[in-house]
């Protein structure tokens, strides 16, 4: 016997009817302060209960259910949210939680409240590392390796003499210190939720970071130490990020007459034995050329220059 293609036809037509039906029911019910759930969207839901376990863990409960075999169950959390679950969907929705939601009055997040935890220290200790970079190259770090780049086209780089035990990144070896680096911090803090949250918002403010076990024992965040000889003078130029955020610069000289010139010449730069110090935080770009020529002039007069040294022998 075949079936009538109009009977088919209103057979399809009725259940689409009754699709439409319950979908607009199910909106009506959302319109309401409340979240629809289908299982397309359980991490929506499951996100919105986990924020409800961090601000307790025992909330009251009530059920309210449809009638008809197929409609819907209403999940009502205290005033604080309501979830509207298809009853089809109901055993999925159900094993996000302990015991039989329909026979309790209460509801009982600590399990949720365990994982919203974790999730949210999983999601720190992603930051950490974007969050390490991104300090390592704010301007303050970015400028002292154009400080660098600026030394060496001038004096060239006989060698790197930085003390490992002193400064956590080198900028020789950026990249891969701030790796190291990363690891360190993980191992002393990936269990501990307050202390990476303390930790990141410090390297975002740019507040001092001395109190940190791993970053204690060292002098300098960031920098470098160099040798150079040029017209047989020997430098040692320093440039460093504190622990405090606070950069410094050093030049160190062998040669006394190219330091008495300097003292003399140059109020920008202060001179402590063979030392030489910016007046302010660093050197400007600008002294770089102005030691290279008194250098290059200093060489030009050997005779007085043997001469000032016998005087101060």
């Amino acid at each position: 016997m075949r079936m009538d293609p109009n009977m088919f036809n209103l057979a399809s037509e009725l259940e689409e009817v009754e699709k439409v039906r319950r979908y607009n029911k199910l909106v009506e019910l959302t319109a309401q302060d409340a979240i629809a759930f289908i299982p397309a969207h359980l991490g929506v839901v499951r996100a919105r209960v986990k924020n409800l376990a961090k601000r307790k863990t025992k909330w009251g409960l009530e059920i309210l259910e449809d009638d008809d075999d197929d409609g819907n169950i209403v999940v009502r959390i205290e005033d604080a949210l309501r979830i509207v679950v298809p009853k089809e969907h109901w055993d999925i929705f159900q094993e996000m939680f302990v015991g039989d939601l329909r026979n309790d009055a209460y509801l009982n997040l600590k399990s949720l409240l365990n994982e919203a935890m974790e999730d949210e220290l999983k999601d720190l200790r992603a930051s950490l590392k974007p969050a390490l970079f991104e300090m390592f190259n704010e301007q303050r770090f970015t400028s002292l390796d154009k400080t660098i780049k600026v030394w060496e086209s001038r004096f060239g780089i006989r060698s790197l003499i930085t003390n490992k035990n002193k400064v956590v990144v080198t900028s020789n070896r950026k990249g891969k210190d701030i790796q190291r680096l990363y690891g360190q911090l993980l191992r002393a803090y990936g269990e501990d939720k307050g202390g990476l949250e303390m930790l990141l918002a410090d390297m975002k403010s740019a507040r001092p970071l001395g109190a940190y076990d791993v970053l204690k024992k060292y002098d300098y965040l960031y920098g470098t130490r160099v040798t150079s000889t040029f017209e047989d003078v020997e430098l040692i130029f320093e440039a460093t990020v504190d622990t405090a955020f606070m950069t410094s610069e050093s030049i160190r000289v062998s040669d006394e007459a190219v330091l008495d010139e300097i003292e003399d010449e140059i109020v920008t730069v202060k001179r402590v034995g063979n030392v030489l110090y910016p007046s302010d935080e660093r050197f400007s770009i600008g002294f770089f050329g102005t030691l290279y020529n008194i250098i290059e002039e200093v060489a030009e007069e050997p005779e007085s220059r043997e001469e000032l040294e016998s005087r101060l022998e």
